[in-house]
Formats: structure tokens, sequence, C-alpha cells
């Protein structure tokens, strides 16, 4: 069958299979994007006339990106030894005119030889494997080669970010690529977690070559340090790591925080109840209007977040003041949750990158409500930020129940195609406040069941949450009918 053609948040067309078994297929249809937090922060980095290497570059999310951050003056190259999909990754770099992205059949690993690419069920989750060891099951022979021997050859002279995507053959990418670590120090972006697995010892293989391991902040691109030793959040997949002179460049260009430091309310008191009045939804509520005497945790939470979301403050001080109003409100929540409290912890956490505490928080903020006698009467901020601007259309609990439900469907897991549907989504979708993406998700899990839903008028419009109206309004969507 003909591939579809989908166009991506980030301005680029990617060719893919027409089956939502297809990972791909199945999460670009449904969030016009790929699931991970690192790729927006990567639009920030990369800059006209960078060179960017994508390894495990699969359908080319990440590597048509990249070739359009870097322009026609840099250069993007991206291995992908799986056939098929290579294919599908040539088609999408002629789609683009993508003239600065090279493409290579090769596998990376620690030494050459010729190996055996294990297929999984969908094209992300292929394994590298020995020849000689794994012949069994749907596969294909690949030449495996390494970073140092491929930067001899393609004559590399300065690669400024280097991706790794192997599901599980990072350690031996990186074993293989220890020169061009020493001499060209990249920013690297690695996988942590393949499936439900944790390699834990491999940001230690990292540090010891000299890099210094970060995490991504979701919806702000910036990088905060990355504590070995604290509990990893259940959603982390990646981490990305700087050489001192890179994490420098990176902090002037205020995609970096090397130290998260205490934060002192200072002069900021009163700050948060500010910011909560001037938003859309504040004049609705008596409680923000005139607000009660506040429990002075919560307040000075509220306060840390205002500094949080002032762009004039600088970076280093915002996140210090993130950081402590996620833990302060975890602790107050612990002891004394209200539905303002869990609505605002969802929110804080989410943007701290705590996303299971957020789906936590959300979960328990939608029992909450259900409860008779809880009363919603301190000032919050919604649990999905969508609702800050949305304006409240009749009921006002109403509203406050669909931005928790909002949260707690898109934080509950990286796609509906790994999580299924959760038992709000068909009620949101039922609401003024649905997004595009609620109604897509809908459809494809029917689809992806075999029910052969028919598509709405409303996934027929352009919209600016909508990019691909003309795929699903033409029944181009496997499963759906027009």
């Amino acid at each position: 069958m003909s591939p579809l053609h989908l166009t991506t948040k980030e301005d680029v067309r990617l060719s893919v299979r027409p089956d939502l078994k297809s990972t791909t297929t199945y999460v670009l249809l449904e969030q016009e994007t790929w699931f991970e937090k690192e790729l927006p922060f990567l639009m920030h980095f990369l800059q006209p006339g960078m060179a960017a290497v994508d390894i495990g570059a699969n359908n080319g999310v990440y590597s048509l990106a990249m070739a359009r951050a870097v322009g026609s003056t840099g250069k993007v190259f991206a291995y992908e030894p799986a056939e098929e999909t290579r294919q599908l990754l040539e088609a999408s770099r002629l789609l683009n005119a993508a003239d600065n992205l090279e493409v290579f059949g090769n596998a990376l690993s620690d030494r050459e030889r010729t190996g055996f690419l294990r297929h999984g069920h969908s094209s992300e989750l292929h394994v590298l494997s020995d020849v000689t060891s794994d012949t069994g099951g749907v596969g294909e022979s690949v030449a495996v080669t390494t970073l140092d021997s491929t930067a001899v050859t393609r004559n590399w002279r300065s690669i400024d970010l280097l991706k790794i995507d192997a599901e599980g053959e990072e350690e031996r990418i990186i074993a293989g690529g220890r020169r061009l670590f020493v001499e060209q120090a990249p920013l690297m972006m690695f996988e942590i977690k393949a499936g439900e697995e944790v390699n834990h010892g491999l940001h230690r293989t990292v540090e010891a070559l000299g890099y210094r391991c970060f995490r991504v902040l979701p919806g702000v691109p910036v990088l905060v340090p990355f504590a070995a030793d604290a509990p990893i959040d259940m959603f982390e997949l990646n981490l990305l790591a700087a050489k001192p002179e890179t994490a420098a460049t990176l902090v002037g260009r205020n995609l970096l925080v090397a130290e998260i430091k205490p934060w002192h309310r200072g002069g900021t008191a009163g700050a948060g109840l500010e910011l909560i009045g001037r938003q859309a939804y504040g004049p609705a509520f008596s409680f923000i209007r005139k607000p009660p005497s506040l429990e002075p945790d919560y307040a000075a939470a509220l306060d840390a977040y205002a500094v949080w979301r002032a762009p004039a403050e600088s970076m280093a001080r915002r996140v210090g003041a993130l950081a402590f109003a996620a833990s302060t409100l975890h602790a107050l929540c612990a002891r004394a949750p209200t539905p303002a409290r869990l609505s605002t912890l969802a929110r804080v956490a989410g943007e701290w990158g705590d996303r299971g505490p957020s789906f936590r928080a959300a979960r328990q903020l939608l029992e909450a409500i259900q409860r008779p006698g809880t009363a919603l009467n301190e000032p919050f901020w919604p649990a999905s930020a969508r609702f800050d601007s949305l304006p409240i259309v009749g009921d006002q609990a109403l509203w406050f129940a669909a931005a928790a439900g909002d949260q707690f469907e898109s934080a509950r897991s990286y796609s509906s195609c790994f999580g299924g549907g959760s038992p709000v989504l068909k009620w949101l979708c039922g609401l003024p406040y649905r997004s595009s993406e609620h109604l897509r998700r809908a459809l494809l899990l029917a689809a992806a069941a075999g029910h052969r839903p028919t598509v709405p008028p409303e996934l027929g419009r352009d919209a600016p949450d909508h990019l691909n109206a003309v795929l699903w309004r033409t029944g181009k969507v496997p499963g759906t009918a027009a």
C-alpha cells in the first residue's frame, strides 16, 4: 500500500506505513509530533550550520526536524539499518527536499562485523544482535560499524549533536566512539529506558568520558542536572549529556542550569495570587477575586511558581523556584490535600518533569471531585495548562474537572497505542473543552480495535491543532470510514 504522508508540528512531512500497528504512524496521527520531550529542546539547541548524527533514525521524526533546524549550511547524518524503514526515511528526505540529510544503512556498535537486526512488532523495537547467535525469527543481516571508524571515513570534523536510540545497544555504540567523544565533545542524547527496563549504569559510562548528565524539562527548552541517586520518573526515557565547555555555552544561551540552588521567597510574597488573578479564569471565581488567607506553604508554592513563569528572571532562579514549588506541593498534598492544591500539584509536577506524580495527583483530584461535600475554595492553577486560556462555558465545576481529566488523560501514558483508552476519554470528547487530540485518540483506539469508526466533521476541518485533516476526511486514516 502507498505510504501516508503526515505533517508534524515541526513543519516536516513524514512518509510512514499506513498501518496503526506502526508506532510512529499511530503516534503521529494522534499527537502530530513525537511523544518525547527532548525533540522540542533539540530544535532550540540546533542552529544553522551545525552538524548532527541520528543513530537509530527509524522513520526520521528527529532526523527531518533536525535537518530543518540546521538549515542548508548544516548537515544531519542518519543511521537506520532496517531496509523498509530506511526506504521510508529516504522518501521523507525527498518529500522535504532535505538535501542536507544523508541516510546510511549501517548499524553501529563497538566493532565492525555483520550483525542480525531482529525485528520487533514495530520498527522502533528492532534489536541488533550477532548473526552467528541469533538467526531465528524475523529480521535481516546488516553491516555493523563503529562511530570512530565512521568519523574517519566520513571525515567528520565537528559534530555538535549525537543522538542514540538503539534499543539496548547504547553502551556498545559509546564504546565504539570513545575517540570521537574525546576529540569533538558533541552534546549527546541517549535512551536510558528500553521497554520497562532502565539502564541504571549507562549514565556512569557517559560520565566516565568527561560528560555530565542532564534531563529536559517539559514545555520549556532547558536542561537541569540529573540526580543519579534520586528516583527516576517512570516516564523518563532519555538523558542528555554535555562536557563542561558545551554546558557553559548552553548556560549562556539559557538552555541549561548547572546547579539547582535553594529558592528564597524574598520580595515575591503575593506574586502567586496576583498572577492567578490575571488569568482568564480568575474573575469567574470569587475566592480568586477576594482570596482568603492561604496556608503558608501553599502561598509560598504559588509565589515560587509565579517566579518560574517570569521571563525577566534568570533561568537559574526560575528553575530553583519551580523545584521549590514542586517539592513543597508534594509535601503539602501528602499531609493536607485539597482540590485546589491537587490541581496545582498536577500542573507544577508535570512542568518539573515528575510526570508520574502529576498523573497520580490528577487521578486523586478526579476521585476527590466525585465525593460529596468536596469544596473548591482556594486559588489554584488548572491541572492542564491548556485551560489557562479556555473560557468557562456554564458550570465552573465542570471546567475545573475537565482540566483535571485533560491532565489525567495526557499524563497517563506516552500514547494511547501503549496505554489504551482512559476512563475519562469518552467523557472528555463530549465536552466543549475537548481538543482535536482527544477526538483523534478516541477514533484511533476504535480503529485499532477493528470498529471502523466514522470520522466526525470536526476532524475533517483544518485547525491549528489539527494538521492532517485531509487524511481524516478522505478516509486515508487506517481503519476509519470517511
